[in-house]
């Protein structure tokens, strides 16, 4: 399956999820995305760089000694949950989610890393 498969696939399995969008943080890049949120180019920017300020946030950096490295941040508000998610193995790979504050967090985390993982490694 290509990443605007997987993409979509989450969406359709999630109908809470507005927007899921596969970045390279390295190149600060949203390379796909899938959702029935309408968002421009300039929108998708700003969503790859708060991920990308999310996991550089020198605030992070305190948890790591306890935590270890960050490979999620979830930033919540009254009309939305952002998700971001690293992949474990290539750092710069990342999906950047934006989802109804109703989401099941608990289902779908472990999926979305598994859709992450499953790009980053080709498969």
């Amino acid at each position: 399956m290509g990443v605007a498969e997987s993409l979509g696939s989450m969406v359709k399995a999630f109908p809470q999820a507005r927007l899921v969008a596969f970045a390279d943080l390295s190149s600060r890049m949203i390379l796909a995305s899938a959702g029935p949120m309408s968002v421009t180019q300039e929108h998708l920017d700003r969503l790859c760089n708060a991920a990308r300020t999310s996991f550089d946030d020198p605030l992070f950096s305190l948890s790591v000694g306890a935590f270890g490295e960050p490979h999620c941040a979830v930033v919540m508000g009254p009309d939305s949950v952002r998700l971001f998610l690293r992949s474990d193995t290539e750092p710069a790979d990342a999906l950047c989610c934006i989802c109804d504050p109703g989401i099941d967090l608990a289902a779908f985390v472990p999926k979305i890393r598994e859709t992450l993982e499953s790009i980053t490694h080709g498969g």
